[in-house]
């Protein structure tokens, strides 16, 4: 019995030492080959930013230009794609926490964002201008003359939008505003006297309601937009993989012909 015991204890010594081992191997494998492994790619969308990220509720599904992306990423990496729901302020802690293997909603690449967590190569820009309403419109004739003592500009809270707002306008106060209220339908209420958001953006906002708000000056934006997708920092292989592929992509025309589905036409 004691022989047994004996072997027994060491076994689990053995086991114990190994198991530890596995952990670091499995923690030092690349994304690439868990998703592989996994056979499952899962991609954390906001699903409240047409006509990027757009969840329908009667059905569940999601839709948009980065819905197309992530689904034809995974069908080429040969494995499933799961949607993961998110918000604009958890984007980066679902990344770090391992919930999403990378986040696709509209996501602009900033150098700040790029201090704490990856990207991939860009593969769009969307850059940022403001909106205002028509009655307004001539007494705005860039976006510089907004940045006024009194002037309440609205953002979409934990958007690269609301950290360009900071940035660039000193004297206005920057608004956040938390989804699935929209910066413009706040504009829209009075509430405040401009928007800021993205050229792609809007379009939607633009074309349902051309008769109330009006861009100012939008051939010169307030900041370029890079959009990219949202992915764990460091990992060498996973990232040469998704740049490659992103590369390719361009090449064959696939991101034009998707702009030409979801924005040119929208």
């Amino acid at each position: 019995m004691r022989k047994i015991l004996t072997g027994l204890a060491a076994g689990l010594m053995a086991l114990a030492m190994v198991l530890p081992l596995q952990a670091k191997a499995d923690e030092a494998k690349s994304l690439l080959d868990q998703i592989l492994d996994r056979g499952t790619l899962r991609v954390g969308t906001t699903g409240d930013y047409p006509p990027y990220s757009e969840l329908d509720p009667s059905n569940n599904t999601y839709k948009g230009y980065e819905i197309d992306v992530v689904t034809q990423l995974a069908a080429d990496l040969g494995v499933k794609v799961e949607f993961v729901p998110t918000t604009w302020e958890t984007l980066a802690a679902g990344i770090q926490a391992g919930k999403y293997d990378v986040a696709a909603s509209g996501i602009t690449l900033t150098l700040d964002r790029l201090k704490s967590i990856g990207f991939s190569a860009p593969y769009l820009d969307s850059p940022l201008v403001p909106l205002v309403q028509v009655e307004d419109g001539a007494k705005y004739a860039a976006w510089r003359d907004l940045d006024k003592q009194g002037i309440r500009i609205a953002v979409q809270s934990g958007t690269s939008a609301e950290e360009s707002a900071k940035k660039n306008f000193t004297k206005a106060e920057i608004v956040p505003i938390v989804a699935p209220a929209l910066d413009y339908q706040e504009l829209l209420a009075g509430k405040v006297d401009a928007a800021i958001t993205d050229t792609v953006f809007i379009k939607k906002a633009l074309a349902q309601y051309s008769d109330k708000l009006v861009a100012v000056d939008p051939t010169h934006a307030i900041e370029g937009q890079p959009n990219a997708m949202m992915t764990v920092r460091g990992d060498y292989i996973w990232q040469n993989w998704l740049d490659t592929w992103i590369g390719m992509k361009a090449q064959s025309g696939f991101f034009d012909a998707l702009f030409a589905k979801w924005i040119a036409g929208s």
